[in-house]
């Protein structure tokens, strides 16, 4: 797994997402939810502090899942496979479609914002995004067993790169 390559993805979302405003729970017990741009987390959302002023969600977490190497004619090709989870917040009682917006809103984001590093412009210059094995460019799944009032989907990417990291 390339560590460059979650670095250049966090960077690169973060940027990307910035203008994108979501809801999200105040860092402090009690305190009014806040507003803000999602935030972009390498392998698990930090563990809250109890001074913690700061706060996680809405975020996108990204998760290496897998990868391999491929070689031909001497060169070598990696490939990785990244899940970004992502999740929203909405603390209204009853109101699915608030949540259910704002994950929409994060994953067309999201979206959006990686899907240049397929058609031509790769991240860093480097990774370029690539279609799974069934062909399909980024994959997204969403339970329905979630723990309100958070909402979470998972979308899946693949990337290619040439070397050896």
């Amino acid at each position: 797994m390339s560590a460059l390559l979650q670095r250049k993805l966090k960077e690169h979302l973060e940027t990307a997402l910035a203008p994108l405003k979501l809801a999200g729970p105040s860092p402090v017990k009690g305190g009014d939810d806040t507003v803000g741009s999602p935030l972009v987390f390498i392998g698990d959302i930090p563990p809250k502090r109890s001074d913690a002023a700061s706060r996680e969600v809405p975020c996108v977490v990204l998760v290496p899942l897998s990868g391999h190497h491929e070689t031909e004619d001497g060169y070598t090709e990696a490939v990785a496979v990244i899940a970004l989870i992502c999740v929203v917040y909405n603390p209204e009682e009853g109101d699915c479609e608030g949540g259910e917006a704002d994950l929409a809103a994060l994953l067309s984001a999201v979206t959006g914002a990686l899907l240049p590093c397929a058609h031509g412009t790769p991240l860093a210059r480097r990774f370029v995004l690539d279609v799974d094995a069934k062909g399909k460019l980024l994959t997204w799944t969403s339970g329905r067993d979630q723990p309100r009032p958070f909402l979470q989907a998972t979308m899946t990417s693949h990337w290619r790169y040439k070397g050896w990291e």
